[in-house]
């Protein structure tokens, strides 16, 4: 079983980047923080994260090219959902997508879920 992700939970991409979710839906609370839902990950910036994302273009000089989230492509509870959507669990992952090109890609993962109570498949 995997922990499902709530508000405070932290992700990480792949260029070093950690964002902490800031939002999460008010209808199902894990110690007091609302459940992040599948969709509500996608297109978060890693731009401000702490630290922030070290992703680079590839001109010269280089400039700012942090990651930006893509939905999850794996992850998702397949038995907890809340209003038709499954949360997220500390296994989601998936990939993202530059904020300026040209730049690779990269990945994202659940660094921490954010609560210790709740667990689901």
């Amino acid at each position: 079983m995997s922990r499902v992700v709530v508000t405070g939970g932290t992700l990480k991409c792949s260029h070093g980047g950690v964002i902490t979710v800031a939002t999460g839906d008010p209808r199902l609370t894990v110690q007091g923080a609302g459940a992040l839902l599948l969709g509500m990950e996608d297109k978060l910036s890693f731009a401000s994260g702490s630290p922030p994302c070290a992703n680079q273009t590839k001109t010269v000089p280089p400039a700012p090219a942090p990651c930006v989230t893509q939905a999850a492509a794996a992850g998702q509870a397949t038995k907890l959902s809340v209003g038709g959507k499954p949360v997220l669990l500390d296994t989601a992952n998936g990939t993202t997508v530059p904020a300026a090109l040209p730049a690779d890609p990269g990945a994202w993962k659940v660094a921490e879920p954010g609560q210790t109570k709740l667990e689901a498949i």
